[in-house]
């Protein structure tokens, strides 16, 4: 195996010197807390898929010790004084510097952070997942409100420890959008929600109706997971390095590069939510095993941002599984499982069923044409939350207000309202912008490559998803942290990011599908 230090030369035309001591001395303190990291990891993935529900008092006690023992290891004046070095000695623009910067990055932030706080928080989201998912079961926000409470009492408590005289939010999607700032979204969400709500509005009185029969029906669930499974396998998730299991609401987390774990949720009555459900984390799961491997316990070893992150699953699941070439190779499959409904289709019957323009309430199974409403209407929320002008009480009345405004539509209780995303119940706040910065730059990614690799579709038709999948290693995956997030787009498509490539992309299908430019 080779070193950190060893693989500049792969990603850095200069010949790397062997580490010094300091450099070697990062590489063991940061190995320590990335392990702890997976420790926290596999925590949160057996409390969504096999925990039973009586353990969340005893979990909450081993996440608030794992996570103090984190916070101990990150914020050790030791690793300091080694990250310090390490920044002094190394040459500017090599790895080591890139190593040493995000390090200093995320020890600063920490150093901010009392140790008490991170093991409260650490309690409160354990034991807030628990009490989100009695309350969505029960479509019931009044058992999780409480609870609710206490994690927006600490994500405020742990934005003015990070910036006392900063704007909380910003602080907040710092950690998943390194840079964001309110006041940079807020203009871009206004943009995107004057631009395709027309476009949605147009479809809405067109009177059109897609024939979404070739998708609907009753889906035998164990087949679905085979047909899901077998095309996530087509894109080049490897499932030696990883797996699937059922969760509420679905996730992929990973672990190392090689092990990689995905969660998926299904209906019987409808392919998509399942299909896409997979090929969204599947994508996910190719970033996290497309990561360099002998980076993974040192700084630059993760994902740049969760918008970055984000591009990936919505690139595989939008750009490719939704394809008519893609669905050209996979038919012969979907009709050997499903040799009922296939008599009844066609690629042609069934690819403008996956491409409907239809305002909904669930976000996770909403439409390309809709979709960033949705992510539009949490934003929204949410910095209303941090300013004070809305009070957790108050949350579900003002979800369904949103929802009747913005998309038409109302939720018939809170599990399909309020209750429907996991994040809040996991102290994550200020990650939902990265939902549409991720749609954007998957669009933006999908045309640079195909700019460098000519027209996809037919290769999609003949099941040949590696060469897409190899241009993303080479641009995305492999550079771990090293570049920031939009350094890295920049880098890879030559234009900073922007929504221009998912507008175009939003209409050609609008146009496709409903005749409408």
């Amino acid at each position: 195996m080779q070193s950190p230090a060893s693989i500049e030369k792969e990603t850095n035309t200069a010949v790397a010197e062997p580490p010094s001591k300091h450099e070697r001395r990062l590489y063991e303190l940061w190995g320590a807390i990335r392990d702890l990291g997976s420790v926290q990891e596999l925590l949160d993935w057996d409390q969504e898929t096999h925990m039973p529900s009586r353990g969340a008092v005893s979990r909450s006690h081993v996440c608030g010790t794992v996570a103090t023992l984190k916070h101990r290891a990150v914020t050790d004046d030791e690793l300091w004084e080694v990250i310090e070095a390490c920044a002094a000695e190394a040459p500017e623009g090599s790895l080591l510097a890139a190593q040493a910067r995000v390090a200093r990055r995320d020890a600063a932030r920490a150093r901010r952070i009392p140790e008490d706080l991170a093991k409260a928080k650490a309690i409160a989201r354990s034991r807030g997942t628990m009490a989100w998912q009695k309350a969505r079961a029960a479509a019931d926000f009044s058992l999780f409100q409480s609870e609710l409470q206490e994690l927006l009492d600490l994500a405020k408590e742990e934005a003015a420890a990070l910036d006392p005289d900063g704007n909380p939010y910003d602080a907040l999607m710092d950690r998943f959008e390194p840079g964001a700032t309110e006041e940079e979204l807020v203009p871009l969400f206004d943009h995107l929600v004057a631009e395709l709500t027309p476009m949605v509005r147009a479809v809405m009185d067109s009177g059109k109706e897609v024939d979404e029969s070739p998708v609907q029906g009753f889906f035998d669930v164990t087949r679905q997971q085979e047909l899901a499974k077998y095309a996530a396998s087509a894109f080049g998730f490897d499932f030696e390095a990883g797996r699937l299991d059922t969760a509420i609401h679905p996730f992929c987390v990973g672990i190392a590069p090689d092990d990689v774990r995905l969660t998926w949720r299904w209906q019987e009555d409808d392919l998509r939510p399942a299909l896409y459900g997979v090929l969204h984390e599947a994508g996910h799961g190719l970033y996290e095993q497309g990561l360099p491997a002998d980076w993974h316990r040192t700084p630059l070893g993760n994902a740049v941002s969760l918008g970055v992150h984000e591009s990936q699953s919505r690139l595989f699941e939008n750009q490719v599984g939704r394809s008519r070439g893609f669905w050209t190779w996979l038919w012969p499959r979907f009709a050997e499982l499903f040799p009922e409904q296939a008599a009844a289709g066609s690629v042609d019957r069934i690819w403008p069923a996956l491409h409907t323009v239809k305002p909904s309430l669930i976000r996770v199974e909403a439409d390309e044409g809709t979709y960033n409403l949705h992510v539009a209407i949490r934003f929204q929320i949410e910095r209303a939350l941090f300013r004070g002008d809305l009070q957790v009480a108050d949350l579900p009345e003002a979800w369904n207000d949103a929802y009747g405004e913005l998309l038409g539509t109302r939720p018939a209780d809170d599990s399909e309202g309020v209750l429907q995303d996991i994040h809040w119940s996991q102290a994550i706040f200020g990650y939902f912008p990265t939902y549409t910065l991720g749609t954007m730059t998957s669009a933006q990614l999908f045309e640079a490559a195909e700019r460098d690799l000519g027209p996809l579709e037919e290769a999609f038709a003949e099941g040949e998803i590696q060469p897409l999948l190899g241009w993303m290693r080479e641009h995305v995956h492999r550079h771990g942290r090293r570049y920031e997030a939009g350094e890295l787009i920049e880098r890879a498509t030559g234009e900073p990011r922007s929504p221009a490539a998912l507008m175009t992309y939003l209409r050609r299908k609008t146009e496709a599908v409903y005749g409408l430019s």
